[in-house]
C-alpha cells in the first residue's frame, strides 16, 4: 500500500568543508521512501547551493525551514551543525523526527527516532533508537549486487570519497607505483567533488591506471576489488557489504567511533590523518603503503567474510518500513 499524502522534508548539506556524505545517505532515505510513494523534498542552506540539486529548497534564515519542517509528516535531520538545544527546537516543531547520527557526543536530545549505523547507546529522550550495521543506509545497488555472481576480484581500489579533502589521491598512486605495485592491478575511483580531479585522470592516463570519475555504480567497481584503501564516512559501510578488505584513512573526526569499532571487528584496519602534519604526510602514506603491500600477498578470505557479516545492504528499507509502522499523527 502507498503513502502518497506522506510528505518528508530532509535537512541535508553537502559542501568540500563538510563532504558528500550526509547528502549520499540522506538521499537513499529519500528513495526508499520515494518507493513508498512519499513526496520528498531537501532542505538546503544558501551556503552549500554549488552542491545541491534541483528542485531542493534553499534557505538562508532559520525561519524559512522550519516553517517547512512543521508541515512535514517526517522530518530529517542529518547535520553536524545541530547541538542538542537546536534539535530540541526542531522537535517542539515537530515530533516525527528522525535526527542521523554518528557520534552520540552532542548530549541527550529528543528525537522520535535516531539512526546510527553503530552500535552505540542513547538515554531514554530518544523514543526509538534504530542502531548497527542492520540500519546502515546503502543505495539499492549494494543490495542487488550482493545476489549477483560475482566479477574476479584482481583490483585494489583506491578512493577518498566525493571530495579528498586531504588530497590524498595522488600521493598513494605514486607512492604504490613507487614501489612497485603493478598499474593494472590498481583502480582510482575520483568523487565529483574533488577539486584535482583532472590532475589525478591525467597522471592515471599516463601511467596506464584505470581512473573512474563521478561513478554512480560504485558498487560494480568494489565488485572487482580485493583490497581498498579508501577514506572512511559512509564508505566503510559500502565497502564492508561488498565485501573488500580496507585499510581506511581517517580524514575527519566524526569517523573515529566507526573506525573502532569495526577495527576491532578485524576486517579492516585504520590510520589517523587528522593530527599529521602536511609536511609529514609522505611518510605515514608511506606507512600506510608498505602495510596493504602486506595484506595484498595474504589470503584475504576470512577478512572479506567478516565484512559481508556486518551489512547487508538493506539498512534503509527497514529504516523506512519502522518509521511508516510508528509514525505519530499530529
Amino acid at each position: 500500500m502507498g503513502h502518497s499524502r506522506l510528505k518528508v522534508v530532509i535537512r541535508a548539506d553537502a559542501s568540500v568543508q563538510i563532504g558528500m556524505g550526509h547528502r549520499v545517505r540522506s538521499e537513499v532515505l529519500a528513495e526508499a521512501f520515494s518507493e513508498q510513494g512519499a513526496d520528498v523534498r531537501f532542505v538546503v542552506h544558501a551556503s552549500c547551493a554549488d552542491f545541491a540539486k534541483d528542485g531542493d529548497f534553499l534557505f538562508e534564515s532559520e525561519s524559512e525551514w522550519h516553517e517547512l519542517a512543521c508541515q512535514a509528516d517526517f522530518l530529517v535531520l542529518d547535520h553536524y551543525g545541530y547541538d542538542a538545544a537546536a534539535i530540541n527546537e526542531l522537535f517542539q516543531l515537530n515530533p516525527n523526527l528522525l535526527v542521523l547520527d554518528d557520534n552520540n557526543n552532542r548530549g541527550a536530545f529528543y528525537c522520535r527516532w535516531l539512526l546510527n549505523p553503530l552500535s552505540l547507546s542513547y538515554t531514554q529522550s530518544v523514543q526509538i533508537p534504530l542502531t548497527g550495521g542492520r540500519f546502515a543506509l546503502l543505495r539499492s545497488q549494494f543490495s542487488r549486487q550482493q545476489v549477483q555472481q560475482e566479477l574476479k576480484r584482481q583490483k585494489l581500489l583506491l578512493t577518498f570519497g566525493g571530495t579528498d579533502p586531504l588530497e590524498l589521491t595522488l600521493p598513494f598512486i605514486k607512492s604504490l607505483l613507487e614501489k612497485g605495485f603493478p598499474s593494472e592491478y590498481l583502480l582510482v575511483m575520483v568523487g565529483s567533488g574533488v577539486q584535482n580531479a583532472k590532475e589525478i585522470e591525467a597522471y592515471c592516463r599516463q601511467h596506464t591506471i584505470e581512473c573512474q570519475i563521478g561513478v554512480s555504480q560504485v558498487s560494480e567497481l568494489m565488485a572487482r576489488s580485493r583490497f581498498a584503501i579508501s577514506a572512511a564516512g559512509g564508505t566503510l559501510f559500502e565497502l564492508a557489504c561488498m565485501g573488500v578488505p580496507t585499510h581506511f584513512i581517517q580524514v575527519a573526526d566524526n569517523q573515529k567511533d566507526a573506525l573502532t569499532e569495526h577495527t576491532a571487528l578485524g576486517w579492516c584496519a585504520a590510520t589517523d590523518f587528522i593530527g599529521c602534519e602536511p609536511n609529514k604526510r609522505s611518510g605515514l602514506v608511506d606507512q600506510v603503503v608498505n602495510n596493504v603491500l602486506i595484506a595484498w600477498q595474504t589470503d584475504l578470505s576470512e577478512r572479506s567474510h567478516l565484512a559481508r557479516e556486518c551489512v547487508d545492504g538493506l539498512g534503509a528499507w527497514r529504516v523506512v518500513e519502522t518509521l511508516l509502522t510508528s509514525h505519530l499523527v499530529k
